[in-house]
């Protein structure tokens, strides 16, 4: 944890330090050509280095530990920082809009000189490096802050080139077209931002996990020989180097206790080893010598193939004259036609009794 955050912060102090340094070449170029797209250009930069800095703070908390009113540890903070990020880019964008539009409608004689030319061309190229020097470190990192920060990168490389072909435009051209420029920049900036927004605002609330993530730790459970079927496995994202899971667990009912609780806490500690994911395992049940139990899996099984979806946790009950069961279906499938399929096996077998179904979409 504390080589990532060093790592995380060098990274971002470096994108800090070159922001910085873009946004004032940029705003006295500006300045000095009379240019709203090119000030624009620099405010840009200027607010990504704002927050950068913010990004900074929110990592050194994100690397806090648990305590005992956050036992999940603080690695949110580090989503918190990239609603920030994006926040602080749409108010930005707002701004270079109106003040591109007040342009558009009331033109000023630019100067765009060889000096801002170059000076364009130089922050494309830097713009470039940070892209991939962003993207390098985020992947190995595993931080979606510093992600975002280079697709930013690499959206701004893109936002200034636009503008340096409408100052050639300009210059060589007697064209006014910097108003414009300055709105096309609005656009990419608050665009960029909003997709920032949904992304941040999507894990907050909860989504699917990496599936490469999921497909591994499934793996790993279905490892162990005892075990018959896994399903329900939920995990809990609290930032990128804590994950909390959960998942269903079946073995034959007459297995020993003791015999299960050695191969959960085995599972457990191997998954964590090997993705560093905290999982808690529950134990399933699983009659093997109930031939109607038998008979109902695999006639779900088989109707429900042909949708790709499947069932777990069929439950017998004799006493109330009830069978209960657990469908897993994508969002996009039929759900009324894939729970009459099922149900129909489950009176093909039992036909006095009554059928729950819960549809599940973990």
């Amino acid at each position: 944890m504390q080589n990532r955050t060093k790592n995380a912060v060098v990274t971002l102090v470096v994108g800090l330090t070159l922001n910085i340094m873009l946004g004032v070449a940029k705003l006295v170029t500006g300045i000095y050509a009379a240019s709203a797209s090119v000030m624009s250009d620099a405010f840009n930069n200027l607010s990504d280095a704002a927050v950068s800095l913010v990004t900074i703070i929110a990592t050194f908390l994100a690397a806090r530990g648990a305590d005992h009113d956050h036992p999940f540890g603080h690695g949110r903070y580090e989503y918190i920082a990239t609603f920030v990020l994006g926040a602080v880019i749409v108010a930005v964008g707002a701004e270079v809009f109106v003040t591109g539009f007040k342009r558009a409608i009331t033109p000023v004689d630019t100067e765009f000189g060889i000096a801002v030319l170059s000076t364009l061309g130089a922050a494309i190229a830097v713009k470039a490096f940070m892209g991939v020097f962003y993207t390098v470190h985020g992947k190995r990192l595993g931080s979606d802050t510093i992600k975002a920060a280079a697709v930013d990168s690499f959206s701004d490389a893109a936002v200034t080139t636009v503008v340096l072909a409408c100052a050639v435009i300009e210059r060589y051209c007697a064209v006014n077209i910097d108003g414009y420029a300055s709105i096309a920049v609005a656009l990419v900036i608050i665009v960029f931002a909003v997709r920032i927004l949904k992304s941040t605002v999507s894990r907050l609330l909860g989504e699917r996990p990496d599936p490469e993530l999921t497909v591994t730790v499934t793996e790993l459970i279905r490892q162990e020989h005892e075990v018959l079927s896994v399903h329900d496995l939920i995990i809990n994202d609290y930032g990128s180097s804590i994950k909390i899971a959960e998942a269903d667990a079946v073995f034959a009912a007459d297995l020993p206790f003791t015999t299960v609780h050695a191969v959960c806490d085995r599972i457990e500690r191997n998954v964590y080893d090997k993705t560093g994911v905290r999982l808690s395992l529950h134990a399933d049940p699983f009659v093997t010598d109930d031939e109607r139990h038998e008979k109902i899996r695999l006639g779900i099984d088989g109707a429900l193939a042909a949708f790709g979806a499947t069932c777990h946790d069929i439950i017998i009950d004799d006493e109330c004259a009830v069978v209960s069961l657990d469908v897993k279906i994508d969002g996009s499938l039929p759900e009324n036609e894939i729970s009459a399929q099922a149900e129909a096996q489950v009176r093909a077998v039992v036909p006095t009794y009554a059928v729950k179904i819960h549809i599940d979409y973990i």
